[in-house]
Parts: C-alpha cells; sequence; structure tokens
C-alpha cells in the first residue's frame, strides 16, 4: 500500500510568466491535434526531473537564487514575496 503512494501525482499550483503559460498552451493544444496525450503537467514534470538530475542541491539553489532575482527585475509582484539572499555575496 506504501508504494501505491509513492507513485501517485499530487495536485499543486504554480505560477508561470505570460510568456510561459502561452508556450505550455501551444504545446498542448498541439498535442492534441497530433492526438498525443500530453498535458502542461507532463512538460512540468519532464523539467523537474531533469533539474533533478542534471544539478546538484547545492547548484539548482544557487541557480535558483539568480534567475528569481533576474525574473524580479521584470515582474516586480516577484520581489513584493520577498527575495532570497545572493549567495555569492556570503561566499
Amino acid at each position: 500500500m506504501a508504494q501505491d503512494a509513492q507513485r501517485s501525482y499530487h495536485r499543486t499550483t504554480i505560477y508561470v510568466t505570460d510568456e510561459q503559460w502561452r508556450w505550455l498552451s501551444r504545446l498542448a493544444a498541439q498535442a492534441r491535434l497530433d492526438e498525443l496525450s500530453l498535458s502542461a503537467s507532463d512538460v512540468i514534470r519532464l523539467a523537474v526531473a531533469r533539474l533533478r538530475d542534471q544539478l546538484s542541491d547545492a547548484d539548482l539553489r544557487t541557480e535558483l537564487i539568480a534567475y528569481v532575482r533576474a525574473e524580479a527585475k521584470q515582474y516586480p509582484g516577484r520581489a513584493r514575496r520577498g527575495l532570497p539572499k545572493d549567495d555569492r555575496a556570503s561566499g
């Protein structure tokens, strides 16, 4: 029974930029036209799996902090939630 829980999907809410949303929507629409059962969730799970496989936790943290800080310059709403400290400044 415990194995079944490990193999289930969990519903979550994520926030993407307008450009990312449009891209994901186009991918899903094209998949439907091609009669493929693919969704934005499939794309996001692939992206998460690749990040997990390609970056160490420390490297991911460093890249995420840089990404979020750069993104906040274009999307001021992100900065209102608070920005992570820049790891490079301390080390």
